[in-house]
């Protein structure tokens, strides 16, 4: 991996001309969002009708707190399921030891967890201590094991060089998805999923999180070379893409 290399020249100014939104099937739209219920003041009530949301819509997975993954597994078991569950690994900050995140990783598959979002340490790869991030990733894969292990590399916090170069090493490691970021330090851009994409190719997939609220939001990321979006709109994209077939049936 050589931190120098030249990134490829584009770029994407985040706009469409509906074509991509038009030729959208919903069941592939839905099975491409990872619904969030992350806020720190989520009650009960919110995990319940939120689990309730998700399998009407029929969404490929919901991402949950720690405290929250066993009840939510309860939840989706009891409705006959149809629904994954994905724990977040030292949300929002990925500081912890390598220790510390695996121990957590460990009791969220333990918990029901189906696929593991966690977050990397910003600090080890700002100062170029790869070979720590290196057994922190292969750490992370062994645990997850069969489990889907998408692993967060904060784009808006880094520069190009550094988002790519983050996501060579989760190529590396054989994760199963490199992700924009946790949503809490600032939206995903395309340009940061066109980089990702870059640095992967087709050997994993790529997963925009942070500002996506609407199905022309969907639509670019998917454009960029986005395949699973994390969103807390689930429900308003996929009225749009309903109302907007909708009026095509008129």
């Amino acid at each position: 991996m050589d931190p120098q290399r030249t990134l490829p020249e584009r770029r994407i100014d985040g706009s469409t001309d509906g074509s991509l939104i038009r030729r959208i099937d919903r069941d592939a739209l839905a099975w491409a969002i990872d619904a969030a219920l992350l806020r720190p003041d989520a009650a009960a009530d919110d995990l319940v009708d939120c689990v309730e949301e998700c399998l009407s819509l029929g969404v490929k997975a919901l991402c949950v707190l720690p405290r929250q993954l066993r009840r939510a597994r309860s939840l989706v078991d009891s409705a006959g399921g149809g629904l994954d569950l994905c724990g977040v690994v030292d949300f929002p900050l990925g500081s912890h030891s390598t220790e510390e995140k695996v121990a957590e990783a460990r009791r969220l598959i333990n918990a029901g967890a189906d696929e593991l979002d966690a977050v990397i340490n910003l600090g080890w790869l700002k100062s170029r201590r790869l070979d720590e991030l290196r057994r922190e990733l292969d750490a992370l894969r062994r645990i997850a094991s069969s489990k889907v292990l998408k692993i967060i590399v904060e784009c808006p916090l880094l520069d190009a060089d550094e988002a790519a170069m983050a996501a060579e090493l989760c190529l590396d490691a054989g994760v199963d998805y490199v992700k924009t970021g946790t949503g809490t330090r600032g939206a995903a851009t395309t340009e940061h999923v066109f980089i990702l994409r870059s640095a992967v190719g087709s050997s994993l997939d790529v997963k925009a999180a942070g500002g996506i609220r609407s199905l022309r939001d969907a639509a670019v990321m998917f454009e960029a070379g986005a395949n699973r979006l994390g969103t807390s709109s689930a429900a308003r994209i996929i009225a749009e893409h309903d109302e907007l077939n909708q009026g095509r049936r008129k």
